[in-house]
């Protein structure tokens, strides 16, 4: 069971999400705790009450999310932890990313969403969902430019290439293009499944081998990519 504190400071909104939650498939959840504010949810702390995952919103009335999720990372960094906004900016999305949170949901994200970001992020993944996907990889973009002397990094799928005697190139079977092209669309594990009538393990092993094959470490890094070579159209 997943341990949670909520922290917005609309009781209704904090109602919606507990509610929510409560209904994911993924992995039983126990709220532990929600709060209104930045003083209320450190007194949760304070007490004892440390959770596996916060669902943080950045507008609180004393302190900014962003200014309580640097801290989290800081003195509790096992803790993760997705934000709430209802706005959207590159500046956000860059420091959210340089503090290392795990997610990010607008909040008029759907149930399956939320349901969707909670499952990737207790599996050890982010989700930033699609609607940021394009902004993320124009901040990575960004990044590589400011490179003066940027190392290409030659990846192919779905096409055998000759090897050469330097390297050779990871290739992607047809099964494996077509789940990552449902991750990068932000599909859960769970949906894959259902979609393609098959088991979540046989889809966890499938998205193992994707993140491997192309040397990847998380979702976010194949969604840049999947943009990149045009395999995610925005």
């Amino acid at each position: 069971m997943i341990s949670v504190i909520i922290v917005d400071d609309h009781a209704m909104y904090r109602e919606g999400i507990r509610a929510t939650m409560s209904k994911t498939a993924c992995c039983p959840v126990k709220i532990i705790g929600e709060a209104g504010s930045a003083a209320e949810f450190f007194l949760l702390l304070s007490e004892g009450n440390i959770p596996e995952l916060v669902v943080l919103d950045i507008m609180l009335p004393d302190l900014s999310g962003v200014e309580i999720a640097r801290r989290l990372k800081s003195e509790y960094p096992e803790i993760k932890i997705i934000m709430l906004s209802s706005e959207v900016s590159e500046e956000l999305i860059t420091e959210l990313l340089e503090i290392g949170v795990d997610g990010y949901l607008n909040k008029l994200a759907r149930k399956e969403d939320i349901q969707a970001a909670f499952c990737t992020v207790i599996g050890g993944s982010q989700y930033f969902g699609r609607n940021v996907a394009k902004m993320m990889y124009d901040i990575y973009l960004n990044k590589q430019n400011k490179n003066t002397t940027p190392k290409k990094k030659s990846i192919f799928i779905g096409k055998k290439q000759k090897p050469s005697s330097e390297q050779t190139h990871p290739i992607l079977s047809e099964r494996e293009q077509e789940i990552m092209r449902l991750l990068c669309d932000a599909k859960s594990v769970k949906e894959i499944a259902e979609q393609l009538c098959i088991s979540t393990r046989t889809v966890e092993t499938h998205k193992s081998n994707i993140l491997h094959k192309l040397g990847f470490s998380n979702v976010v890094d194949l969604v840049k990519y999947g943009i990149k070579e045009g395999i995610v159209v925005l």
